[in-house]
């Protein structure tokens, strides 16, 4: 191979050799990636994080507040799904209601596992021991297309 002239050339060869490394990303990035990508079908409606109290919560927080659980609220065109996240010990818990309230199979979805649960008539559901990482939630309501909320690391 022919040595770089100029500064562009040697600039690109850095850059080859630099690129030229095989760097691999972990096996859990991979399969949640691949997971993700598998559940967003056509059939089902995405319902978006429209708040994380992790997130929006001000700068400025008491010492109880901050150990308490974590809000998030998930917005479809016909459904909101509140989640509350507790931590226990290693494992995470949700709590959980649909708005409007309805009864509907839920599922909650994390790499290589899904746990099936069913909210009540008043749309409240729960789930204790799931893993901490990546988590997302299909509802499925009696007569309509099912509603896949985004991911989010719980």
């Amino acid at each position: 191979m022919n040595s770089p002239s100029g500064p562009d050339e040697r600039l690109l060869e850095d850059l080859r050799e630099v690129l030229g490394h095989d760097t691999e990303p972990p096996s859990s990035v991979v399969q949640a990636a691949k997971e993700s990508y598998t559940w967003r079908t056509v059939d089902a409606e995405l319902a978006e994080l429209t708040h994380d109290s992790l997130v929006d919560q001000p700068a400025v927080r008491t010492r109880a507040a901050a150990g308490g659980d974590r809000a998030l609220t998930f917005e479809a065109s016909d459904v909101v799904v509140v989640v509350e996240v507790g931590v226990v010990g290693q494992e995470r818990r949700l709590v959980g209601q649909l708005a409007p309230a309805q009864p509907a199979q839920i599922e909650v979805r994390q790499a290589g596992a899904a746990r099936r649960t069913q909210a009540d008539a008043a749309g409240r559901f729960m789930v204790f021991g799931l893993a901490a990482g990546p988590v997302s939630l299909r509802c499925q309501v009696a007569g309509q297309d099912p509603v896949n909320t985004a991911w989010v690391v719980i």
